[in-house]
């Protein structure tokens, strides 16, 4: 494929605007430029280095901000597929809201990183989370939660590990709802509800994106991009939405596993 078919779907994985990217390169042509005169002058090197890393790390934040953006408009409400009958309330299990939202943030270039810190509250852990995006940008998100060892009527039910082990996966789950703006919804519009139902575009997402990504020859791309397109072309018939979706992020997946694989040194060619 060639490039033509990435710019189809602008909104996908736009690290950062042409114009940013020939301004970046242009700051550090003069950086190059006057680090091989020896009458330059060193701190004013200092400065302008300090100047293109502010540059960067704009730059990149202002990605960040925009993927943001597109991710959140793509990203639709999750079921709430489980019931807690302490509280008496219906919640959306962690590995649900992963499966409905992953495969639309990591296409436009986002993952989470999750970790733990020292809470300044007592009894409470501290959940931590790297949001980071590819084009360099970081933002660090974290909530206290209490440890979760007792029930609703105060008895101790749970032993240490598995306290600190549950408060972790509730805070994983609110962090990541709060950090791409999660809505939680009474209706199961994936059809979750019963009976033999059609897979969801994120099971479609992760069976197809994988694939082309595994292709080690073009030939084996182009294989798969065929095989991917006439699937999405029969699943036009009961789901247009889902197949004109699949469709556009293979495109994607398929664009860039192909110039990974022209970029890539060929096998017996010399170092």
């Amino acid at each position: 494929m060639s490039n033509a078919a990435l710019a189809e779907r602008p909104d996908a994985r736009q690290v950062a605007s042409p114009a940013a990217t020939n301004e970046s390169t242009a700051m550090l042509t003069m950086i190059q430029r006057a680090a091989t005169d020896p009458a330059f002058d060193a701190d004013k090197m200092q400065k302008m280095m300090e100047m293109y890393e502010r540059h960067t790390d704009r730059t990149a934040a202002a990605a960040f901000n925009a993927a943001m953006v597109r991710a959140q408009a793509e990203i639709e409400p999750v079921f709430r597929d489980k019931f807690n009958t302490q509280t008496n309330s219906s919640y959306a299990a962690l590995e649900s809201i992963d499966r409905k939202i992953s495969p639309v943030y990591t296409l436009h270039g986002f993952s989470l990183s999750f970790g733990t810190g020292d809470s300044p509250l007592v009894g409470h852990i501290r959940t931590v989370c790297d949001c980071m995006h590819e084009a360099g940008h970081t933002k660090k998100y974290h909530v206290d939660l209490p440890i979760d060892s007792v029930g609703i009527k105060g008895s101790v039910n749970k032993t240490g590990v598995h306290a600190s082990g549950s408060t972790f996966s509730y805070a994983r789950r609110y962090l990541t709802m709060m950090i791409f703006n999660v809505v939680l919804t009474d209706e199961d519009n994936d059809g979750n509800g019963g009976g033999e139902q059609p897979p969801s575009l994120g099971e479609l997402l992760n069976e197809w994106v994988p694939k082309a990504y595994a292709a080690d020859t073009k030939e084996g791309l182009t294989a798969i991009w065929q095989t991917g397109v006439q699937f999405s072309q029969d699943l036009k018939a009961t789901d247009k939405k889902t197949a004109t979706d699949l469709y556009d992020a293979l495109k994607v997946a398929v664009t860039t596993r192909g110039q990974q694989l022209s970029t890539a040194p060929q096998a017996g060619a010399n170092p």
